[in-house]
């Protein structure tokens, strides 16, 4: 069994591409021989709107406007969110399809790594709403919507072990790069705006927030509300605003690479994940179960 687990979510449109690999191949080149302890996985996802966003999009592209790719990017993102809050109480909607997909990939991790691993989840632009909105609801007894609905799934005992890993209470850390979270709060009050626990209801885990000052979709959280800056740990500008390329390149929407490639993320991420093994004992059988091939894509 693995040791550790690590959970990545990028935004609707980088799920195609297959961007993730990428990142758990930095991972495995960095780690060596530790990489074997790693559990690694992502989510799923959720078709949002079949034909719909292609269909605003192609329709706008009859006009002549530019930077299409960044539209298009930004036309998916918001219209996901926007959709999984508009039916939010329907079983069979947009809210509960993505917190399902979210919750099969933490049962196959539970499976692979055992219910007490600690969990590394690294989430992009629009997964940052849809995991914040999971673990909110995970982080209540009961709530009426979601794949926490009524108390839970039936097939999950109550207090048990695997209950705590699939509401993240064996979460550790949780980076959230490009997050546009301030864009879904701008009509609430600043004492309205609540993050999720960090420190509270049975959770201990490290939110690091990566945002990059050109990224429309990205940044900082602290200064949301009181809550946020209690929550999150810090904010991490991956470039320096005053670095001249800033000004040159303008108004971007980033994609996950841009984050994960960068030094900043890069040096925290190898250091977290290093504590991380060395303060997790291994598995007695781990060396005659593990095999290189440890990640599920």
């Amino acid at each position: 069994m693995a040791d550790i687990v690590v959970l990545a979510a990028p935004a609707v449109d980088a799920a195609h591409r297959n961007c993730v690999k990428h990142l758990f191949s930095m991972l495995r080149e960095t780690l060596d021989d530790d990489w074997a302890r790693l559990h690694c996985d992502t989510f799923p996802t959720v078709e949002a709107l079949p034909g719909n966003t292609q269909r605003v999009f192609e329709d706008m592209r009859k006009c002549e406007v530019d930077s299409l790719r960044a539209r298009k990017f930004l036309l998916n993102t918001l219209a996901e969110n926007s959709a999984q809050l508009g039916d939010i109480h329907s079983r069979s909607g947009l809210y509960e399809r993505t917190q399902t997909a979210i919750y099969q990939t933490l049962q196959k991790a539970a499976a692979a790594a055992g219910d007490c691993a600690p969990v590394l989840l690294i989430s992009h632009s629009a997964s940052c709403i849809s995991l914040s909105n999971y673990l909110w609801d995970a982080q209540r007894p009961s709530v009426n919507h979601g794949v926490w609905r009524d108390g839970g799934p039936a097939e999950v005992r109550k207090g048990s072990a695997r209950e705590r890993f699939l509401r993240l209470k064996t979460l550790s850390h949780w980076y959230t790069l490009g997050a546009g979270t301030p864009l879904w709060f701008g009509a609430k009050q600043r004492d309205q705006i609540q993050a999720v626990a960090t420190a509270s209801r049975g959770y201990q885990f490290r939110w690091k927030n990566f945002y990059h000052p050109n990224d429309l979709l990205g940044w900082p959280l602290k200064p949301l509300s009181p809550s946020y800056n209690q929550a999150v740990f810090r904010d991490y500008a991956t470039r320096p605003l005053s670095d001249p390329d800033n000004a040159l390149a303008g108004p971007q929407l980033l994609p996950p690479e841009d984050y994960w490639r960068n030094e900043l993320v890069w040096e925290q991420l190898s250091k977290d994940l290093s504590t991380l093994l060395q303060n997790t004992k291994p598995k007695a059988d781990a060396s005659a179960q593990r095999s290189r091939r440890a990640v599920a894509v």
